[in-house]
């Protein structure tokens, strides 16, 4: 089936990517709620910066644990009851989180927070890959990878603005019934009338995705990606307000510029790697430039120049990042038939790097030293950018070489 008769056959994808998307906005919205309140939820709850790390990533960790089950499950049961059973758990754990008085109590909620984060990650290739065509993949994973990072741009730049930690907490749990409503009623795993995938044993579906190495070469550097990126989305706003005394406020607006950027280059990136027919010149050169102007918007003086600087790095992260996620759809030998399994590995490195990166690396390195702290998220972004240079080739013109 060509491109012109996949666009009749299928005119719904754009409504599956909408709701695909705005369920990803609103799970993000819950989870970076909490940076957004760091200025108030760590004196309410005595957290210390360890245990305020843990609480923000508790939902990455749940990602990494069940990433590749969830595949698994998606690749044997389906894409939409797979993702549905995880975000009726998001629901209940958005709507028990109110309740949260301690630590303990607040990191219980947000590990089972996690498991819609954990199922529609490991997922979004393989439902998506069922409805857009190989040449649109890269376009339909970067409005994806964008929908998360406008999550976390609206959870820092308002919530900062509600009264109270609950009443925050009460609308994003209210908002996120929606989505499961949404999503209950209105997605479709895949077009009607496309053949269904053989049915295998579980263990068969990860079996083919964990011998495929190019897998494993786009696991390292998410990870690496993934832990550096929520360390500074997360921190950046408490930063900016203690140590370079911006008004809290403030400092959620500046943080969510860097989200916004990731948006932009998240959309322009796929759009121009199609238009060269590459994807390696959007890899390993933009996180270089992306790890240089991340560092420099740390240490100039707060201003015009910290801004410009994080929509620089927001932008060149962006642009790569939907590709990585493409791999599943896009890898010989993975396709639909094994895109979930595929999937959860990434998902599971990603998730795995973004808990353990940020409260067991960089804190644990960095310590009380803020300045310290973005220079290993720098960094982390450099090694990013080294692994990078093992993913091949997939885009257009590369393939017509082979």
């Amino acid at each position: 089936m060509n491109d012109a008769e996949t666009e009749r056959t299928y005119p719904l994808r754009w409504a599956i990517l909408l709701i695909v998307a705005v369920t990803q906005v609103i799970l993000n919205i819950l989870q970076f709620q909490v940076a957004g309140l760091a200025d108030r939820l760590i004196p309410a709850m005595h957290l210390q910066p360890g245990q305020f790390a843990m609480v923000l990533t508790a939902p990455m960790l749940t990602a990494a644990l069940f990433g590749i089950p969830a595949g698994a499950l998606a690749d044997r049961f389906g894409a939409k009851a797979t993702i549905a059973a995880g975000l009726i758990v998001t629901t209940i754990s958005s709507f028990g989180r109110i309740t949260a008085g301690s630590f303990g109590v607040l990191f219980a909620w947000m590990f089972a927070l996690g498991f819609g984060t954990a199922f529609i990650n490991a997922n979004a290739s393989k439902i998506l890959g069922a409805w857009f065509p190989r040449r649109q993949m890269g376009t339909a994973m970067g409005v994806y990878i964008a929908a998360a990072n406008a999550g976390i741009a609206i959870a820092l730049a308002t919530s900062a603005l509600f009264p109270s930690v609950r009443n925050a907490f009460i609308s994003s749990a209210i908002v996120m019934l929606c989505a499961l409503v949404l999503w209950l009623f209105l997605i479709q795993s895949s077009p009607a009338g496309t053949p269904p995938a053989p049915i295998q044993p579980v263990t068969e579906y990860l079996g083919v995705a964990v011998k495929n190495r190019y897998i494993w070469f786009g696991a390292v550097a998410i990870l690496l990606f993934m832990g550096s990126w929520v360390a500074q989305t997360g921190n950046l706003p408490n930063a900016l307000a203690q140590s370079k005394g911006v008004s809290p406020v403030i400092a959620g607006l500046t943080a969510s510029s860097l989200s916004l950027a990731f948006i932009i280059g998240s959309v322009i990136g796929p759009i121009l790697a199609e238009k060269l027919g590459l994807i390696k010149p959007l890899l390993t050169p933009t996180a270089i430039l992306a790890a240089i102007a991340s560092y420099l918007a740390w240490l100039v003086p707060f201003g015009a120049s910290t801004w410009m600087l994080l929509m620089i790095t927001g932008v060149l992260l962006g642009a790569s990042v939907p590709l990585i996620m493409s791999l599943p759809m896009l890898l010989p030998g993975i396709g639909p038939v094994y895109a979930g399994s595929a999937g959860g590995i990434l998902s599971m490195f990603q998730m795995g790097g973004a808990f353990l990166i940020p409260s067991y690396v960089i804190i644990l390195l960095a310590g009380s030293n803020v300045d310290l702290a973005f220079l290993y998220i720098s960094i982390g972004y450099l090694l990013f950018g080294a692994a990078l240079l093992s993913i091949p080739e997939l885009g257009r013109m590369g393939a017509a070489s082979r």
